[in-house]
């Protein structure tokens, strides 16, 4: 044994340790034997492997106080080792800097401890060889890290602050400082990457801006100018009024002041109505609703009127129990503006007939008057604000259509106009079925 581990020690370099549970124990250092080459056993003579022999007895060995030699202390890792204590093997630095290791080896069919001691020198060189290499990989790392932050800052952070720069001038021009435009995202189009769509998801979205406050300046003109008619035909009664005049004539003052009071305040209703509907049209998810039992409320509340005007409101066909998904309360002022619309066109003895009948992807609606109808030129026209084809004491504010469309729409169908078979007016209203 001793010859095996003084082997070792000279092939390594390292201090070498061989115990066993006995006692025994075995220990070699390089310097404490003769290396030369070969190793001993080849040409090596007596007396040379003889005083070798000796040699490694002595360092494997210590004397006793009386001389006698005793068993190397067994070191307090290899003890470790023999109780099993992380599978039978030690690493650690010793006290004195020196990096040890003590594996369970068999030789013979016996269990020993193999321990090993590096020199302190190795192992400062190693610590030192590996430092650099961490030294090194960080530098890289470091300069990566560098090189892609500035390529970030450059192709990255840089045009999302002149994006976001760009937004607030145009979201200064919103407030009134000038007129909303959106070329100052121009310059993102040329962009492939994802700041190049977001530059023109965003030009997209201040060009629907500008359309939207346009459309809102529009219909603010347009409720000025609706508004002043009515106003300026009871300002005119008002001061015919306080003229001298026969009873007569002040009782038809009256009749038209009543008139231009009535027109007025169903304008206001209806601009109400219209500035409220996209809100309305987009507040909480759609509900089932019943087609057949919506129209007959509709019908039934106005038939009192019908009545009173001499026209007969009929209900022809059936949904078949099916039903569509929407905003019943919007859908019901859509489809009874419609019925109003051919109400107002009628005359005493004529007759509305209201048409349900299924198609493949949705609910169709006809709505017949015996009316004088509309021209084919006029029939998209009428779908505009506050146009009106017809004449002005019916007092029809030009947004009954308009605000009936759009919610059609906002359900995914639409409104179209035809001539009917009976001589006046057919309103076409498509609904699609599971539609919110």
């Amino acid at each position: 044994m001793s010859r095996l581990v003084s082997r070792l020690a000279e092939m390594s370099g390292r201090e070498m340790g061989l115990y066993a549970r006995g006692g025994f124990a075995v220990r070699a250092r390089p310097e404490a034997v003769t290396v030369r080459r070969p190793l001993p056993g080849g040409d090596v003579g007596f007396f040379a492997r003889t005083s070798r022999d000796v040699g490694r007895f002595i360092i494997s060995r210590e004397v006793d106080a009386s001389g006698k030699p005793r068993p190397l202390a067994v070191p307090s890792h290899v003890a470790q080792a023999f109780e099993g204590i992380d599978n039978a093997v030690i690493r650690r630095v010793s006290a004195d800097n020196a990096a040890v290791a003590a594996v369970a080896v068999t030789l013979y069919g016996d269990f020993f401890i193999l321990d090993v001691t590096f020199p302190e020198s190795r192992l400062f060189r190693a610590m030192e060889r590996e430092g650099r290499a961490y030294i090194l990989y960080f530098a890289a790392v470091l300069l990566a890290t560098i090189a892609v932050s500035v390529w970030l800052g450059l192709s990255i952070a840089r045009p999302l602050g002149r994006l976001a720069q760009r937004s607030h001038v145009i979201a200064g021009r919103t407030e009134g400082v000038g007129e909303v435009d959106p070329s100052p995202l121009d310059e993102f189009a040329s962009r492939g990457d994802e700041i190049g769509k977001l530059g023109a998801a965003m030009r997209e979205m201040v060009a629907s801006l500008k359309k939207r406050l346009t459309a809102v300046d529009d219909f603010a003109a347009d409720v000025a100018h609706e508004l002043k008619n009515p106003l300026t035909a009871l300002t005119t009664s008002v001061e015919l009024l306080g003229r001298p005049h026969d009873e007569a004539r002040q009782k038809k003052l009256i009749i038209a002041m009543e008139r231009d009071i009535r027109r007025l305040g169903r304008l206001i209703d209806d601009i109400q109505a219209a500035t409220r509907l996209d809100r309305a049209l987009g507040d909480g998810p759609g509900m089932n609703v019943d087609p057949a039992k919506l129209l007959t409320e509709i019908i039934d509340i106005r038939r009192a009127r019908a009545q009173l005007d001499g026209v007969a409101l009929l209900l022809e066909g059936s949904s078949q129990g099916r039903q569509i998904l929407g905003r019943g309360e919007q859908l019901g002022h859509a489809l009874g503006n419609l019925i109003d619309n051919a109400l107002s066109f009628s005359n005493k003895g004529n007759v509305i007939r209201l048409k349900m009948h299924e198609e493949h992807h949705g609910l169709v609606i006809l709505i017949d008057d015996d009316g004088p109808g509309i021209p084919k030129d006029q029939r998209e026209r009428v779908f505009e604000r506050f146009y009106s084809s017809r004449p002005g004491e019916k007092g029809h504010s030009g947004l009954g259509l308009p605000i009936a469309r759009q919610i059609i729409r906002r359900h995914g169908g639409d409104i179209t106009l035809d001539a009917s078979p009976t001589g006046g007016l057919r309103v076409q209203v498509f609904l699609p079925w599971g539609h919110a």
